[in-house]
């Protein structure tokens, strides 16, 4: 579930305006250091997910990494 930020600045970049969290790290992350993923449940049901990109390349993170 994303969870939204304001009055941030990125904790990745240190440049640009955060607006989600990071599922993972917990880290701030703006538009462009943010990574959405849709976890799949039940049948067409989902929740969005915003990670940094090493916690989206993470398994142990993001565990729908690897899977088709």
């Amino acid at each position: 579930m994303i969870t939204i930020i304001e009055n941030k600045i990125c904790e990745v970049c240190t440049v640009n305006e955060a607006v989600v969290v990071c599922n993972g790290c917990r880290k701030a992350l703006c538009r462009e250091c943010r990574v959405l993923d849709i976890w799949n449940y039940g049948c067409g049901h989902g929740d969005t997910m915003a990670f940094c990109r090493t916690c989206n390349n993470d398994p142990g993170m993001n565990i729908w990494k690897g899977h088709t």
